[in-house]
């Protein structure tokens, strides 16, 4: 099964693993609020140190522009765990005889890095909810997959102003999406690929779960409410 990694050296694999881990867990959101503002993004809104608690920070245009800054970061270092660990496989492996299938050690980095931005071992393991990690992975490893989740994104997003819930949507419609376009080889050759899928819309959406009990109480913010002051 392409799931199973075929390990030559099991030190290798972990090494670059870890390297992704520790790349994802880089808290993009939580430094440019504490150098900027002097806040601790884990005190403030949702806690989270991702791009919209560190967004709700600043006013109008200046929001806007920081959420998307540390979206891509955080993006960045979903598409880093999963593309950089071929380079750092290849070059390893040369030395240790890594043998890992490449598809299966592109999964355990992405999942790796998605970790390490929830989890983050530099803020005593509290972090974001990886949603935009994630769609750095996911463009890895399924890019249409990765455009059907951001629409669905941008559509619940415009329909109901609320961020969390497209988030969550667009976790869902990638797995879906990929079922849907990959047909039967999603259950065979792109097996790796359909579970890691499955397996982080689970996790996204778990760690949304404060925001749906607030949406069913009507206390989530809106993004017309991101310029207000926290």
């Amino acid at each position: 099964m392409v799931v199973l990694m075929q390990i030559g050296s099991p030190w290798a694999e972990m090494l670059i693993i870890l390297s992704a881990y520790l790349v994802g867990g880089i808290p993009f959101g939580w430094l440019i609020a504490k150098v900027f503002k002097g806040t601790d993004l884990r005190t403030v809104g949702s806690g989270g140190t991702g791009a919209t608690n560190c967004s709700r920070l600043w006013q109008g245009s200046a929001s806007v522009g920081v959420f998307v800054a540390v979206f891509i970061l955080d993006f960045g270092k979903g598409l880093f765990g999963a593309l950089v660990s071929l380079d750092l496989a290849e070059a390893i492996g040369g030395y240790t005889g890594a043998s890992s299938s490449a598809l299966t050690l592109q999964v355990f980095c992405g999942l790796a890095a998605i970790l390490g931005h929830m989890f983050t071992p530099y803020l005593g393991f509290n972090g974001g909810k990886g949603v935009a990690t994630t769609f750095g992975v996911v463009t890895a490893l399924a890019p249409l997959s990765a455009l059907y989740g951001l629409g669905a994104w941008g559509l619940l997003v415009g329909i109901t102003k609320y961020m969390s819930l497209g988030s969550m949507a667009a976790m869902l419609a990638i797995p879906l999406s990929h079922w849907i376009d990959s047909g039967s080889e999603a259950l065979r050759s792109r097996l790796a690929i359909t579970i890691f899928l499955v397996v982080t819309a689970l996790v996204v959406v778990w760690r949304h779960r404060s925001n749906i009990l607030r949406i069913l109480q009507g206390k989530e913010r809106r993004v017309g409410d991101l310029d207000q002051k926290l």
